[in-house]
């Protein structure tokens, strides 16, 4: 062996850092990797952050093991001051080796023993070690590795995790207990690991990477571009807003209203600054000041920094936009462009939903509204299941514990977002006939409560914009609507389920029973809410809590008749059952009647399909039902399905495929007006004075039909010149509906032309739930 080779092995190798920190790898500079900072961050007096292998949106500080180190000697001295004799060597050791000294003299804190400590670094150490399917050296030499069974079960727990889920990707999942996860909590694993509840809805820059290429420059400064060519100005954006609120937050409360108005506050002030180049890691202007989104704050080095990118941001506010002029357009206020707005949006969906997190998921969900109100929009089926996946992903069906420390704020939000997901999937799944998408037993993510959105109504009022919120009332009845979904899942497992060999106690036998008690669960849902009180004496503010309040009531109808109509499990429903069914949809359509004249009555995909069915069951309860042919007076029939005709006609104006339903569904109107003619006698006197014009019901809550408001007033424009009072206008209670005038026979046989026959059978199969989008002209 030669001099130099002797020579070569007595020096020590270069120290090799396999992983630079942040600041170094974003200057480009040598890291020397010291702890607890590099060379390069000490002199700059900033913290030395790394960057996780394994996931790039983890920051981990170099000198945590030196701060833990330090805590952990504190607390020992107080227990000492407590407790002289108590024995600190037991427990746990530590061996740090040769990295004892060096952290020794970085913090100046003797040696303390804590298996916290060694888990971090061991996982720091497996981290750096190259991936290779070979053993490592040191492991087949040292029979006593340095890594703790605890890190090494949990290594194995996210490994099996991500194995489970089918994904070698860096996103983090939630995981439930048979992925494994619980086996290794058996073994000791005790490790808070974020696998199982992420909870960041912190972003990063579109690349993911806190360094900003010349590429990623240029597209903030194109997007700073269209800003000032696109961005309504205040005036106009504060119309945009109230209009929201009012119309479509009401309904759907998935985004935090304060934190909106704060994101288009900051893109109108970039608009107005002279551009500099510089931008933080999520894209913002710098000199921008910071804001919290969704209740949440982050600091990027040391320094508040706004948690949503621009890119996603701008999604979000153009996407509220385009909601908000599509509702004026439909009020024929055509001073805003949808499209225009729409299109702005989707320039940046690339970015908005390139990783799971809440504000795509909030994305996901305002892209959902939109298909459900316009009928160029993307597939609703498709965009409910997605949105739902997305919340699985982030654990947002699971209720937090108070231990992880989620502000008030944010589990507000978390709560809306969830349940702004599951109403949906709830009324998609009804509508189309089709599986629910998560089951109730599945989630324990509590309803969010009243307090918390009056909190968040309260942030509005305080920012820089003025925007008209919606009252504490009108957010009380949103939060209302989840209660009745929940009820809706209820019918559709009992009631819709496929039949299969099942063990007996998986559905009850005395459906009959849980029949009647959800129609009570129902009617005192109803009695409920008809005792929400308008926030102030002003007409206005009592006419809007109305008109919720009818809507509310078309919901409770539409959940009567999916309740009694048939199903699987009641394929011929009882006379009482369809004549419920009958009052149901004659009620929903006078609703619809008067919040049209009243002009409000938005004709979205939700409310153009309660229109259609109603009338479609209306039509079905009558040919199934002889004693209601006796029995309903002929113009009262002639009205409401009138009524329905005209209001689908008025649909077909915005949704091009109902006029094809229309043209089925007035034949069916023509056929069904025939035979009451040939049953009942003298039609034409009945018919007298009928008038054309929408009839005037009740502004509250029609509780007649359930006995829980006896004297409640519901009156009528359509007049009869016989004796009225045999034929109340409204919905009478149940067992004493239009007695039989004519004495007529119910027992006599009716021809019934093919096109009914089609369509009652059509009506009666499998999971009803006739779209009259799907494209079928004929029955």
């Amino acid at each position: 062996m030669s001099p130099q080779d002797i020579e070569r092995l007595g020096s020590p190798a270069p120290k090799k850092v396999r992983i630079a920190c942040r600041r170094c790898r974003a200057k480009r500079v040598k890291c020397d990797g010291g702890i607890p900072a590099c060379s390069n961050c000490a002199r700059a007096m900033v913290p030395c952050i790394d960057v996780d292998g394994r996931n790039r949106d983890i920051s981990i500080p170099r000198d945590f093991i030196v701060q833990c180190r330090a805590r952990i000697t504190w607390l020992e001295q107080q227990i000492k001051l407590l407790d002289p004799d108590f024995d600190l060597t037991k427990g746990p050791s530590v061996d740090l080796g040769e990295n004892e000294l060096a952290l020794q003299s970085s913090s100046g804190v003797p040696d303390c023993g804590n298996a916290v400590t060694t888990m971090l670094e061991t996982d720091t150490q497996s981290r750096d070690k190259p991936a290779t399917r070979k053993r490592p050296y040191d492991l087949v030499e040292d029979p006593e590795p340095d890594q703790t069974p605890r890190a090494e079960a949990s290594s194995v727990a996210n490994a099996f995790g991500m194995l489970s889920l089918h994904s070698d990707s860096r996103q983090q999942h939630y995981m439930g207990s048979s992925s494994g996860l619980l086996f290794t909590k058996l073994i000791g694993v005790d490790r808070d690991t974020q696998v199982s509840s992420p909870s960041s809805n912190s972003e990063t820059s579109k690349y993911g990477r806190h360094s900003i290429s010349q590429a990623l420059k240029q597209g903030y400064r194109s997007l700073y571009q269209s800003l000032t060519r696109e961005l309504p100005p205040p005036e106009e954006a504060e119309i945009l807003f109230a209009v929201y609120f009012q119309h479509i937050h009401i309904d759907y409360p998935v985004l935090h209203a304060p934190s909106l108005v704060n994101a288009y506050l900051a893109l109108y002030e970039s608009t107005q600054m002279e551009p500099t180049g510089q931008y933080d890691c999520n894209g913002w202007m710098e000199g921008l000041e910071p804001f919290e989104y969704n209740g949440m704050a982050v600091q990027e080095s040391g320094k508040p920094s706004t948690p949503i990118s621009v890119f996603t941001a701008v999604f979000h506010v153009f996407m509220v936009f385009s909601l908000a002029a599509t509702v004026l357009t439909r009020k024929k206020n055509f001073d805003y462009s949808p499209t225009k707005f729409y299109r702005m949006a989707l320039a940046e969906t690339s970015s908005c939903f390139s990783s799971v997190s809440v504000t795509s998921l909030q994305g996901i969900l305002l892209l959902a509204i939109h298909s459900m109100i316009c009928p160029a929009g993307l597939n609703i089926w498709t965009l409910a299941h997605i949105a739902m996946s997305h919340c699985i992903d982030l654990g947002l069906h699971r209720e937090p514990s108070p231990s992880t420390g989620v502000s008030r704020t944010s589990l507000a939000v978390k709560r809306l977002i969830f349940y702004t997901t599951y109403s949906p999937d709830r009324t998609i799944a009804t509508i189309q006939g089709r599986p629910l998408g998560i089951r109730d037993e599945t989630f324990d993510m509590q309803r969010p409560e009243v307090e918390d959105v009056s909190e968040e109504l309260s942030m509005i009022g305080i920012c820089q914009l003025h925007v008209s919120a919606p009252s504490s009332a009108h957010m009380t009845m949103s939060i209302r609507r989840f209660r009745l979904d929940q009820y809706i899942t209820e019918i559709k497992l009992l009631f819709y389920h496929l039949p299969k060999q099942l063990r007996p106690l998986v559905w009850p036998n005395d459906l009959e029973n849980h029949q009647a008690q959800i129609k009570l669960d129902l009617d005192a849902w109803l009695t409920e809410t008809s005792l929400i009180q308008p926030p102030t004496d002003r007409e206005e503010d009592r006419k809007s809590v109305e008109h919720e309040k009818l809507r509310l009531e078309i919901l409770y109808h539409s959940a009567i008749t999916l309740l009694f109509q048939p199903s699987q499990a009641f394929r011929s429903p009882s006379p009482s059952a369809l004549k419920k069914c009958y009052q149901s949809c004659s009620r929903k359509l006078r609703i619809y009647d008067h919040l049209s004249a009243e002009e409000q009555l938005l004709y979205n995909w939700r409310n153009i399909h309660g229109i259609f069915s109603s009338g479609a069951t209306l039509i079905y309860c009558i040919w199934a039902s002889p004693s209601l042919q006796a029995t309903t007076p002929f113009a009262e029939v002639l009205r409401d399905l009138r009524t329905c005709s005209n209001l689908l006609s008025i649909g077909g104006q915005w949704w091009p495929s109902v006029r094809n339903g229309k043209g089925s569904f007035d034949k069916m109107v023509d056929l069904t007006i025939r035979q009451l003619s040939r049953t009942q006698t003298s039609p034409l006197k009945m018919r007298g004075s009928l008038h054309t014009q929408h009839a005037e019901i009740g502004c509250q809550p029609d509780l007649h039909h359930s006995s829980l408001v006896p004297d409640f007033p519901n009156s009528s424009s359509i007049q009869l010149t016989e004796d009225s009072s045999r034929h109340p206008e409204g919905l009478g209670k149940p067992g004493l509906l239009f007695p039989n005038p004519n004495g007529m026979d119910v027992t006599d046989t009716y021809s019934i032309d093919s096109a009914m026959e089609s369509f009652l059978a059509e009506f009666i199969r499998g999971d009803w739930g006739w779209d009259p989008f799907s494209g079928t002209t004929t029955l």
